[in-house]
């Protein structure tokens, strides 16, 4: 996102939370595990990127 470090958190806690819950409703079908566990991982980054913003400036 590179907006901010206030962005990239904002973003990062939102994308993390629909990645919770689409983990949640694939826990039934575990073939479906890996694709809906792509938010966490995009969510993860964007709050990591925050916290190199927040060193930086």
């Amino acid at each position: 996102m590179c907006w901010s470090a206030t962005a990239d958190l904002a973003a990062g806690t939102g994308i993390a939370a629909v990645g919770a819950v689409s983990v949640s409703l694939a826990a039934r079908r575990p073939r479906d595990l890996p694709l809906a566990a792509l938010p966490l991982l995009l969510g993860a980054h964007q709050i990591i990127e925050a916290a190199v913003w927040h060193q930086d400036g």
